[in-house]
């Protein structure tokens, strides 16, 4: 998983512009610069932050499931999903054939998709596939059927990371925004990780979907996972949405004034991840465009359950969605088709051509602007010199200028 925009980290006293501003000469402010450089760039050169060997992709996302056993308030699939039907639901073992055969060139396996990744009977299997090729591993899942057998299974099996959506630290808030769910049950789950797991790992997350209904249990919920033994809290935003699915609840404004009360929940989160030893990952309350977003299509692609190649979920399942307030439409966008298509010929299709030549060329001229920019004599405020670097870039393709991934929220 990637994580990490420079939005969302908070400046230091000193090593950076502000600090350089309240004492010191450009000479000063020039030795300082290539740090803070690094800072600003860092997270958009793809495949740095994982520290794996190098493979042709950094990450490829595997839809294990669509299929779903709760009725998430905030899911942005139900439609797609009654589509598909519960037999179809499913990634087919011939589809994972595909990728299996690719998997030596394949750095990450998140088997994450839009339903629940335990639904797959064969998810075990799977995942020591990819083991066994030199992949890091890992899923995102509601831990209801997280059972003692399937997670020995899971273990054995090397899983390098597990993470578990819980958005909220009661039982009142959480089952009421995952419904069907038992907050008890998953709470169990879960802090069976940490009693069975070795010292290697899987490591262990919590990500939380906020929204204005669970924004004050942010701390709480960090708490909660310090007692169930979790390494992180991952917050992240209602910003992926269908229809009316998702529409209105995410906390992300253009003001940050009509953000303030979030802004305070999650420093108080941060607080107690310090105090408690839980590493803590958030998004941006305020949208600023990346050049590339954190899925980077310059090195990562998306399996659907039935096949199809897209550049990141959001892309692969298209319709009416809701961007910074006012409506729009995703289009759906598709490389090739598994198991008809490689996953090595999607990669070399006009379309996916299209988009990591286009995500590069933003990169570079995003990275000339910040750099000349940088290169001056006097210290600049670092939005002002990510804005410079926004404003030298080409624009995106249209899925992304309608997707809240490319503005970090």
């Amino acid at each position: 998983m990637t994580r990490g925009h420079p939005q969302g980290e908070h400046s230091e006293r000193s090593g950076g512009p502000s600090g350089e501003r309240s004492g010191g000469s450009s000479n000063g402010w020039r030795s300082l610069w290539p740090r803070f450089r690094d800072r600003v760039l860092e997270p958009f050169r793809a495949g740095q932050a994982m520290g794996l060997p190098a493979r042709r992709w950094r990450l490829v996302q595997v839809e294990a499931s669509l299929a779903c056993n709760l009725r998430c308030v905030m899911c942005p699939w139900v439609d797609i999903r009654k589509a598909a039907g519960e037999a179809g639901a499913l990634m087919r073992p011939e589809t994972w054939a595909a990728i299996r055969e690719v998997l030596p060139d394949i750095g990450s396996v998140d088997f994450t998709g839009g339903g629940e990744t335990l639904l797959q009977p064969k998810l075990e299997q799977w995942v020591a596939d990819a083991t066994n090729a030199g992949c890091e591993t890992g899923f995102l899942t509601n831990a209801l059927v997280l059972t003692e057998d399937r997670l020995r299974a899971l273990l054995d099996a090397d899983l390098t990371w597990l993470g578990v959506s819980m958005d909220g630290a009661t039982a009142k808030v959480y089952e009421g925004i995952r419904c069907g769910s038992s907050f008890e049950r998953v709470c169990v789950n879960l802090e069976r990780v940490g009693k069975l797991r070795g010292e290697g790992g899987p490591k262990t997350l919590i990500q939380c979907v906020v929204m204005r209904s669970n924004v004050h249990e942010c701390a709480a919920l960090v708490r909660l996972a310090a007692e169930l033994g979790v390494d992180e809290v991952a917050f992240k935003q209602c910003d992926v949405i269908r229809g009316d699915n998702g529409k209105g609840l995410g906390v992300y404004s253009t003001e940050d004034n009509e953000v303030l009360g979030a802004q305070m929940a999650l420093a108080e989160a941060r607080r107690e991840g310090r105090r408690l030893g839980v590493q803590i990952y958030e998004f941006s309350l305020t949208p600023m465009e990346l050049p590339v977003c954190e899925q980077d299509p310059r090195s990562s692609m998306f399996v659907r359950h039935d096949g199809h190649v897209s550049p990141c979920i959001n892309m692969a399942y298209g319709g009416l969605t809701n961007f910074l307030g006012r409506d729009a439409v995703m289009p759906s966008v598709h490389y090739d088709r598994l198991p008809q298509d490689s996953l090595g010929e999607a990669w070399e299709s006009e379309t996916c051509r299209y988009f990591r030549d286009l995500f590069r060329l933003r990169m570079e001229a995003y990275e000339r602007a910040v750099l000349d920019t940088m290169a001056g004599s006097a210290p600049l405020d670092r939005h002002r010199i990510l804005a410079t670097g926004c404003r030298a870039m080409p624009q995106a393709a249209d899925a992304c200028r309608v997707c809240h991934y490319l503005y970090g929220i």
